[in-house]
């Protein structure tokens, strides 16, 4: 069985390359670069994961998705992960209070690191 997961980055080469490494650990990947896309696309499934940057320029950035999920009964249980290059331990601490459940940063890890942590909240 697939699993189903959002990438949202408003980066094209990390979303590209993001998208085909987990495309290559059969799991059914939809990816956004706006807000607005993440919206549209949450508004049709329900992702069992969501891999979020936090830094996304348009519209209401990170925050407005994560407002979204949190308005809609069907999403509020699905984990989300930030992927960010923000390394600060006060936004960290927020978010988790907030509900993130992880707070990581780009370039820390490898996308083998990074599918660990998505495969822990998929029961793969």
């Amino acid at each position: 069985m697939k699993h189903t997961i959002l990438l949202v980055d408003d980066d094209a080469l990390i979303l590209k390359t993001l998208q085909q490494r987990f495309d290559g650990w059969e799991m059914d990947v939809h990816s956004a670069s706006t807000p607005e896309q993440a919206k549209e696309i949450l508004s049709k499934i329900t992702p069992e994961l969501v891999v979020l940057d936090l830094l996304l320029t348009k519209d209401d950035g990170s925050s407005g998705i994560m407002d979204y999920m949190k308005s809609e009964e069907r999403l509020t249980n699905v984990p989300v992960i930030v992927l960010t290059n923000l390394d600060k331990p006060e936004l960290r601490e927020i978010l988790r209070e907030q509900g993130v459940k992880e707070y990581l940063i780009k370039g820390s890890m490898s996308l083998d690191e990074l599918y660990e942590k998505v495969k822990g909240y998929l029961e793969i």
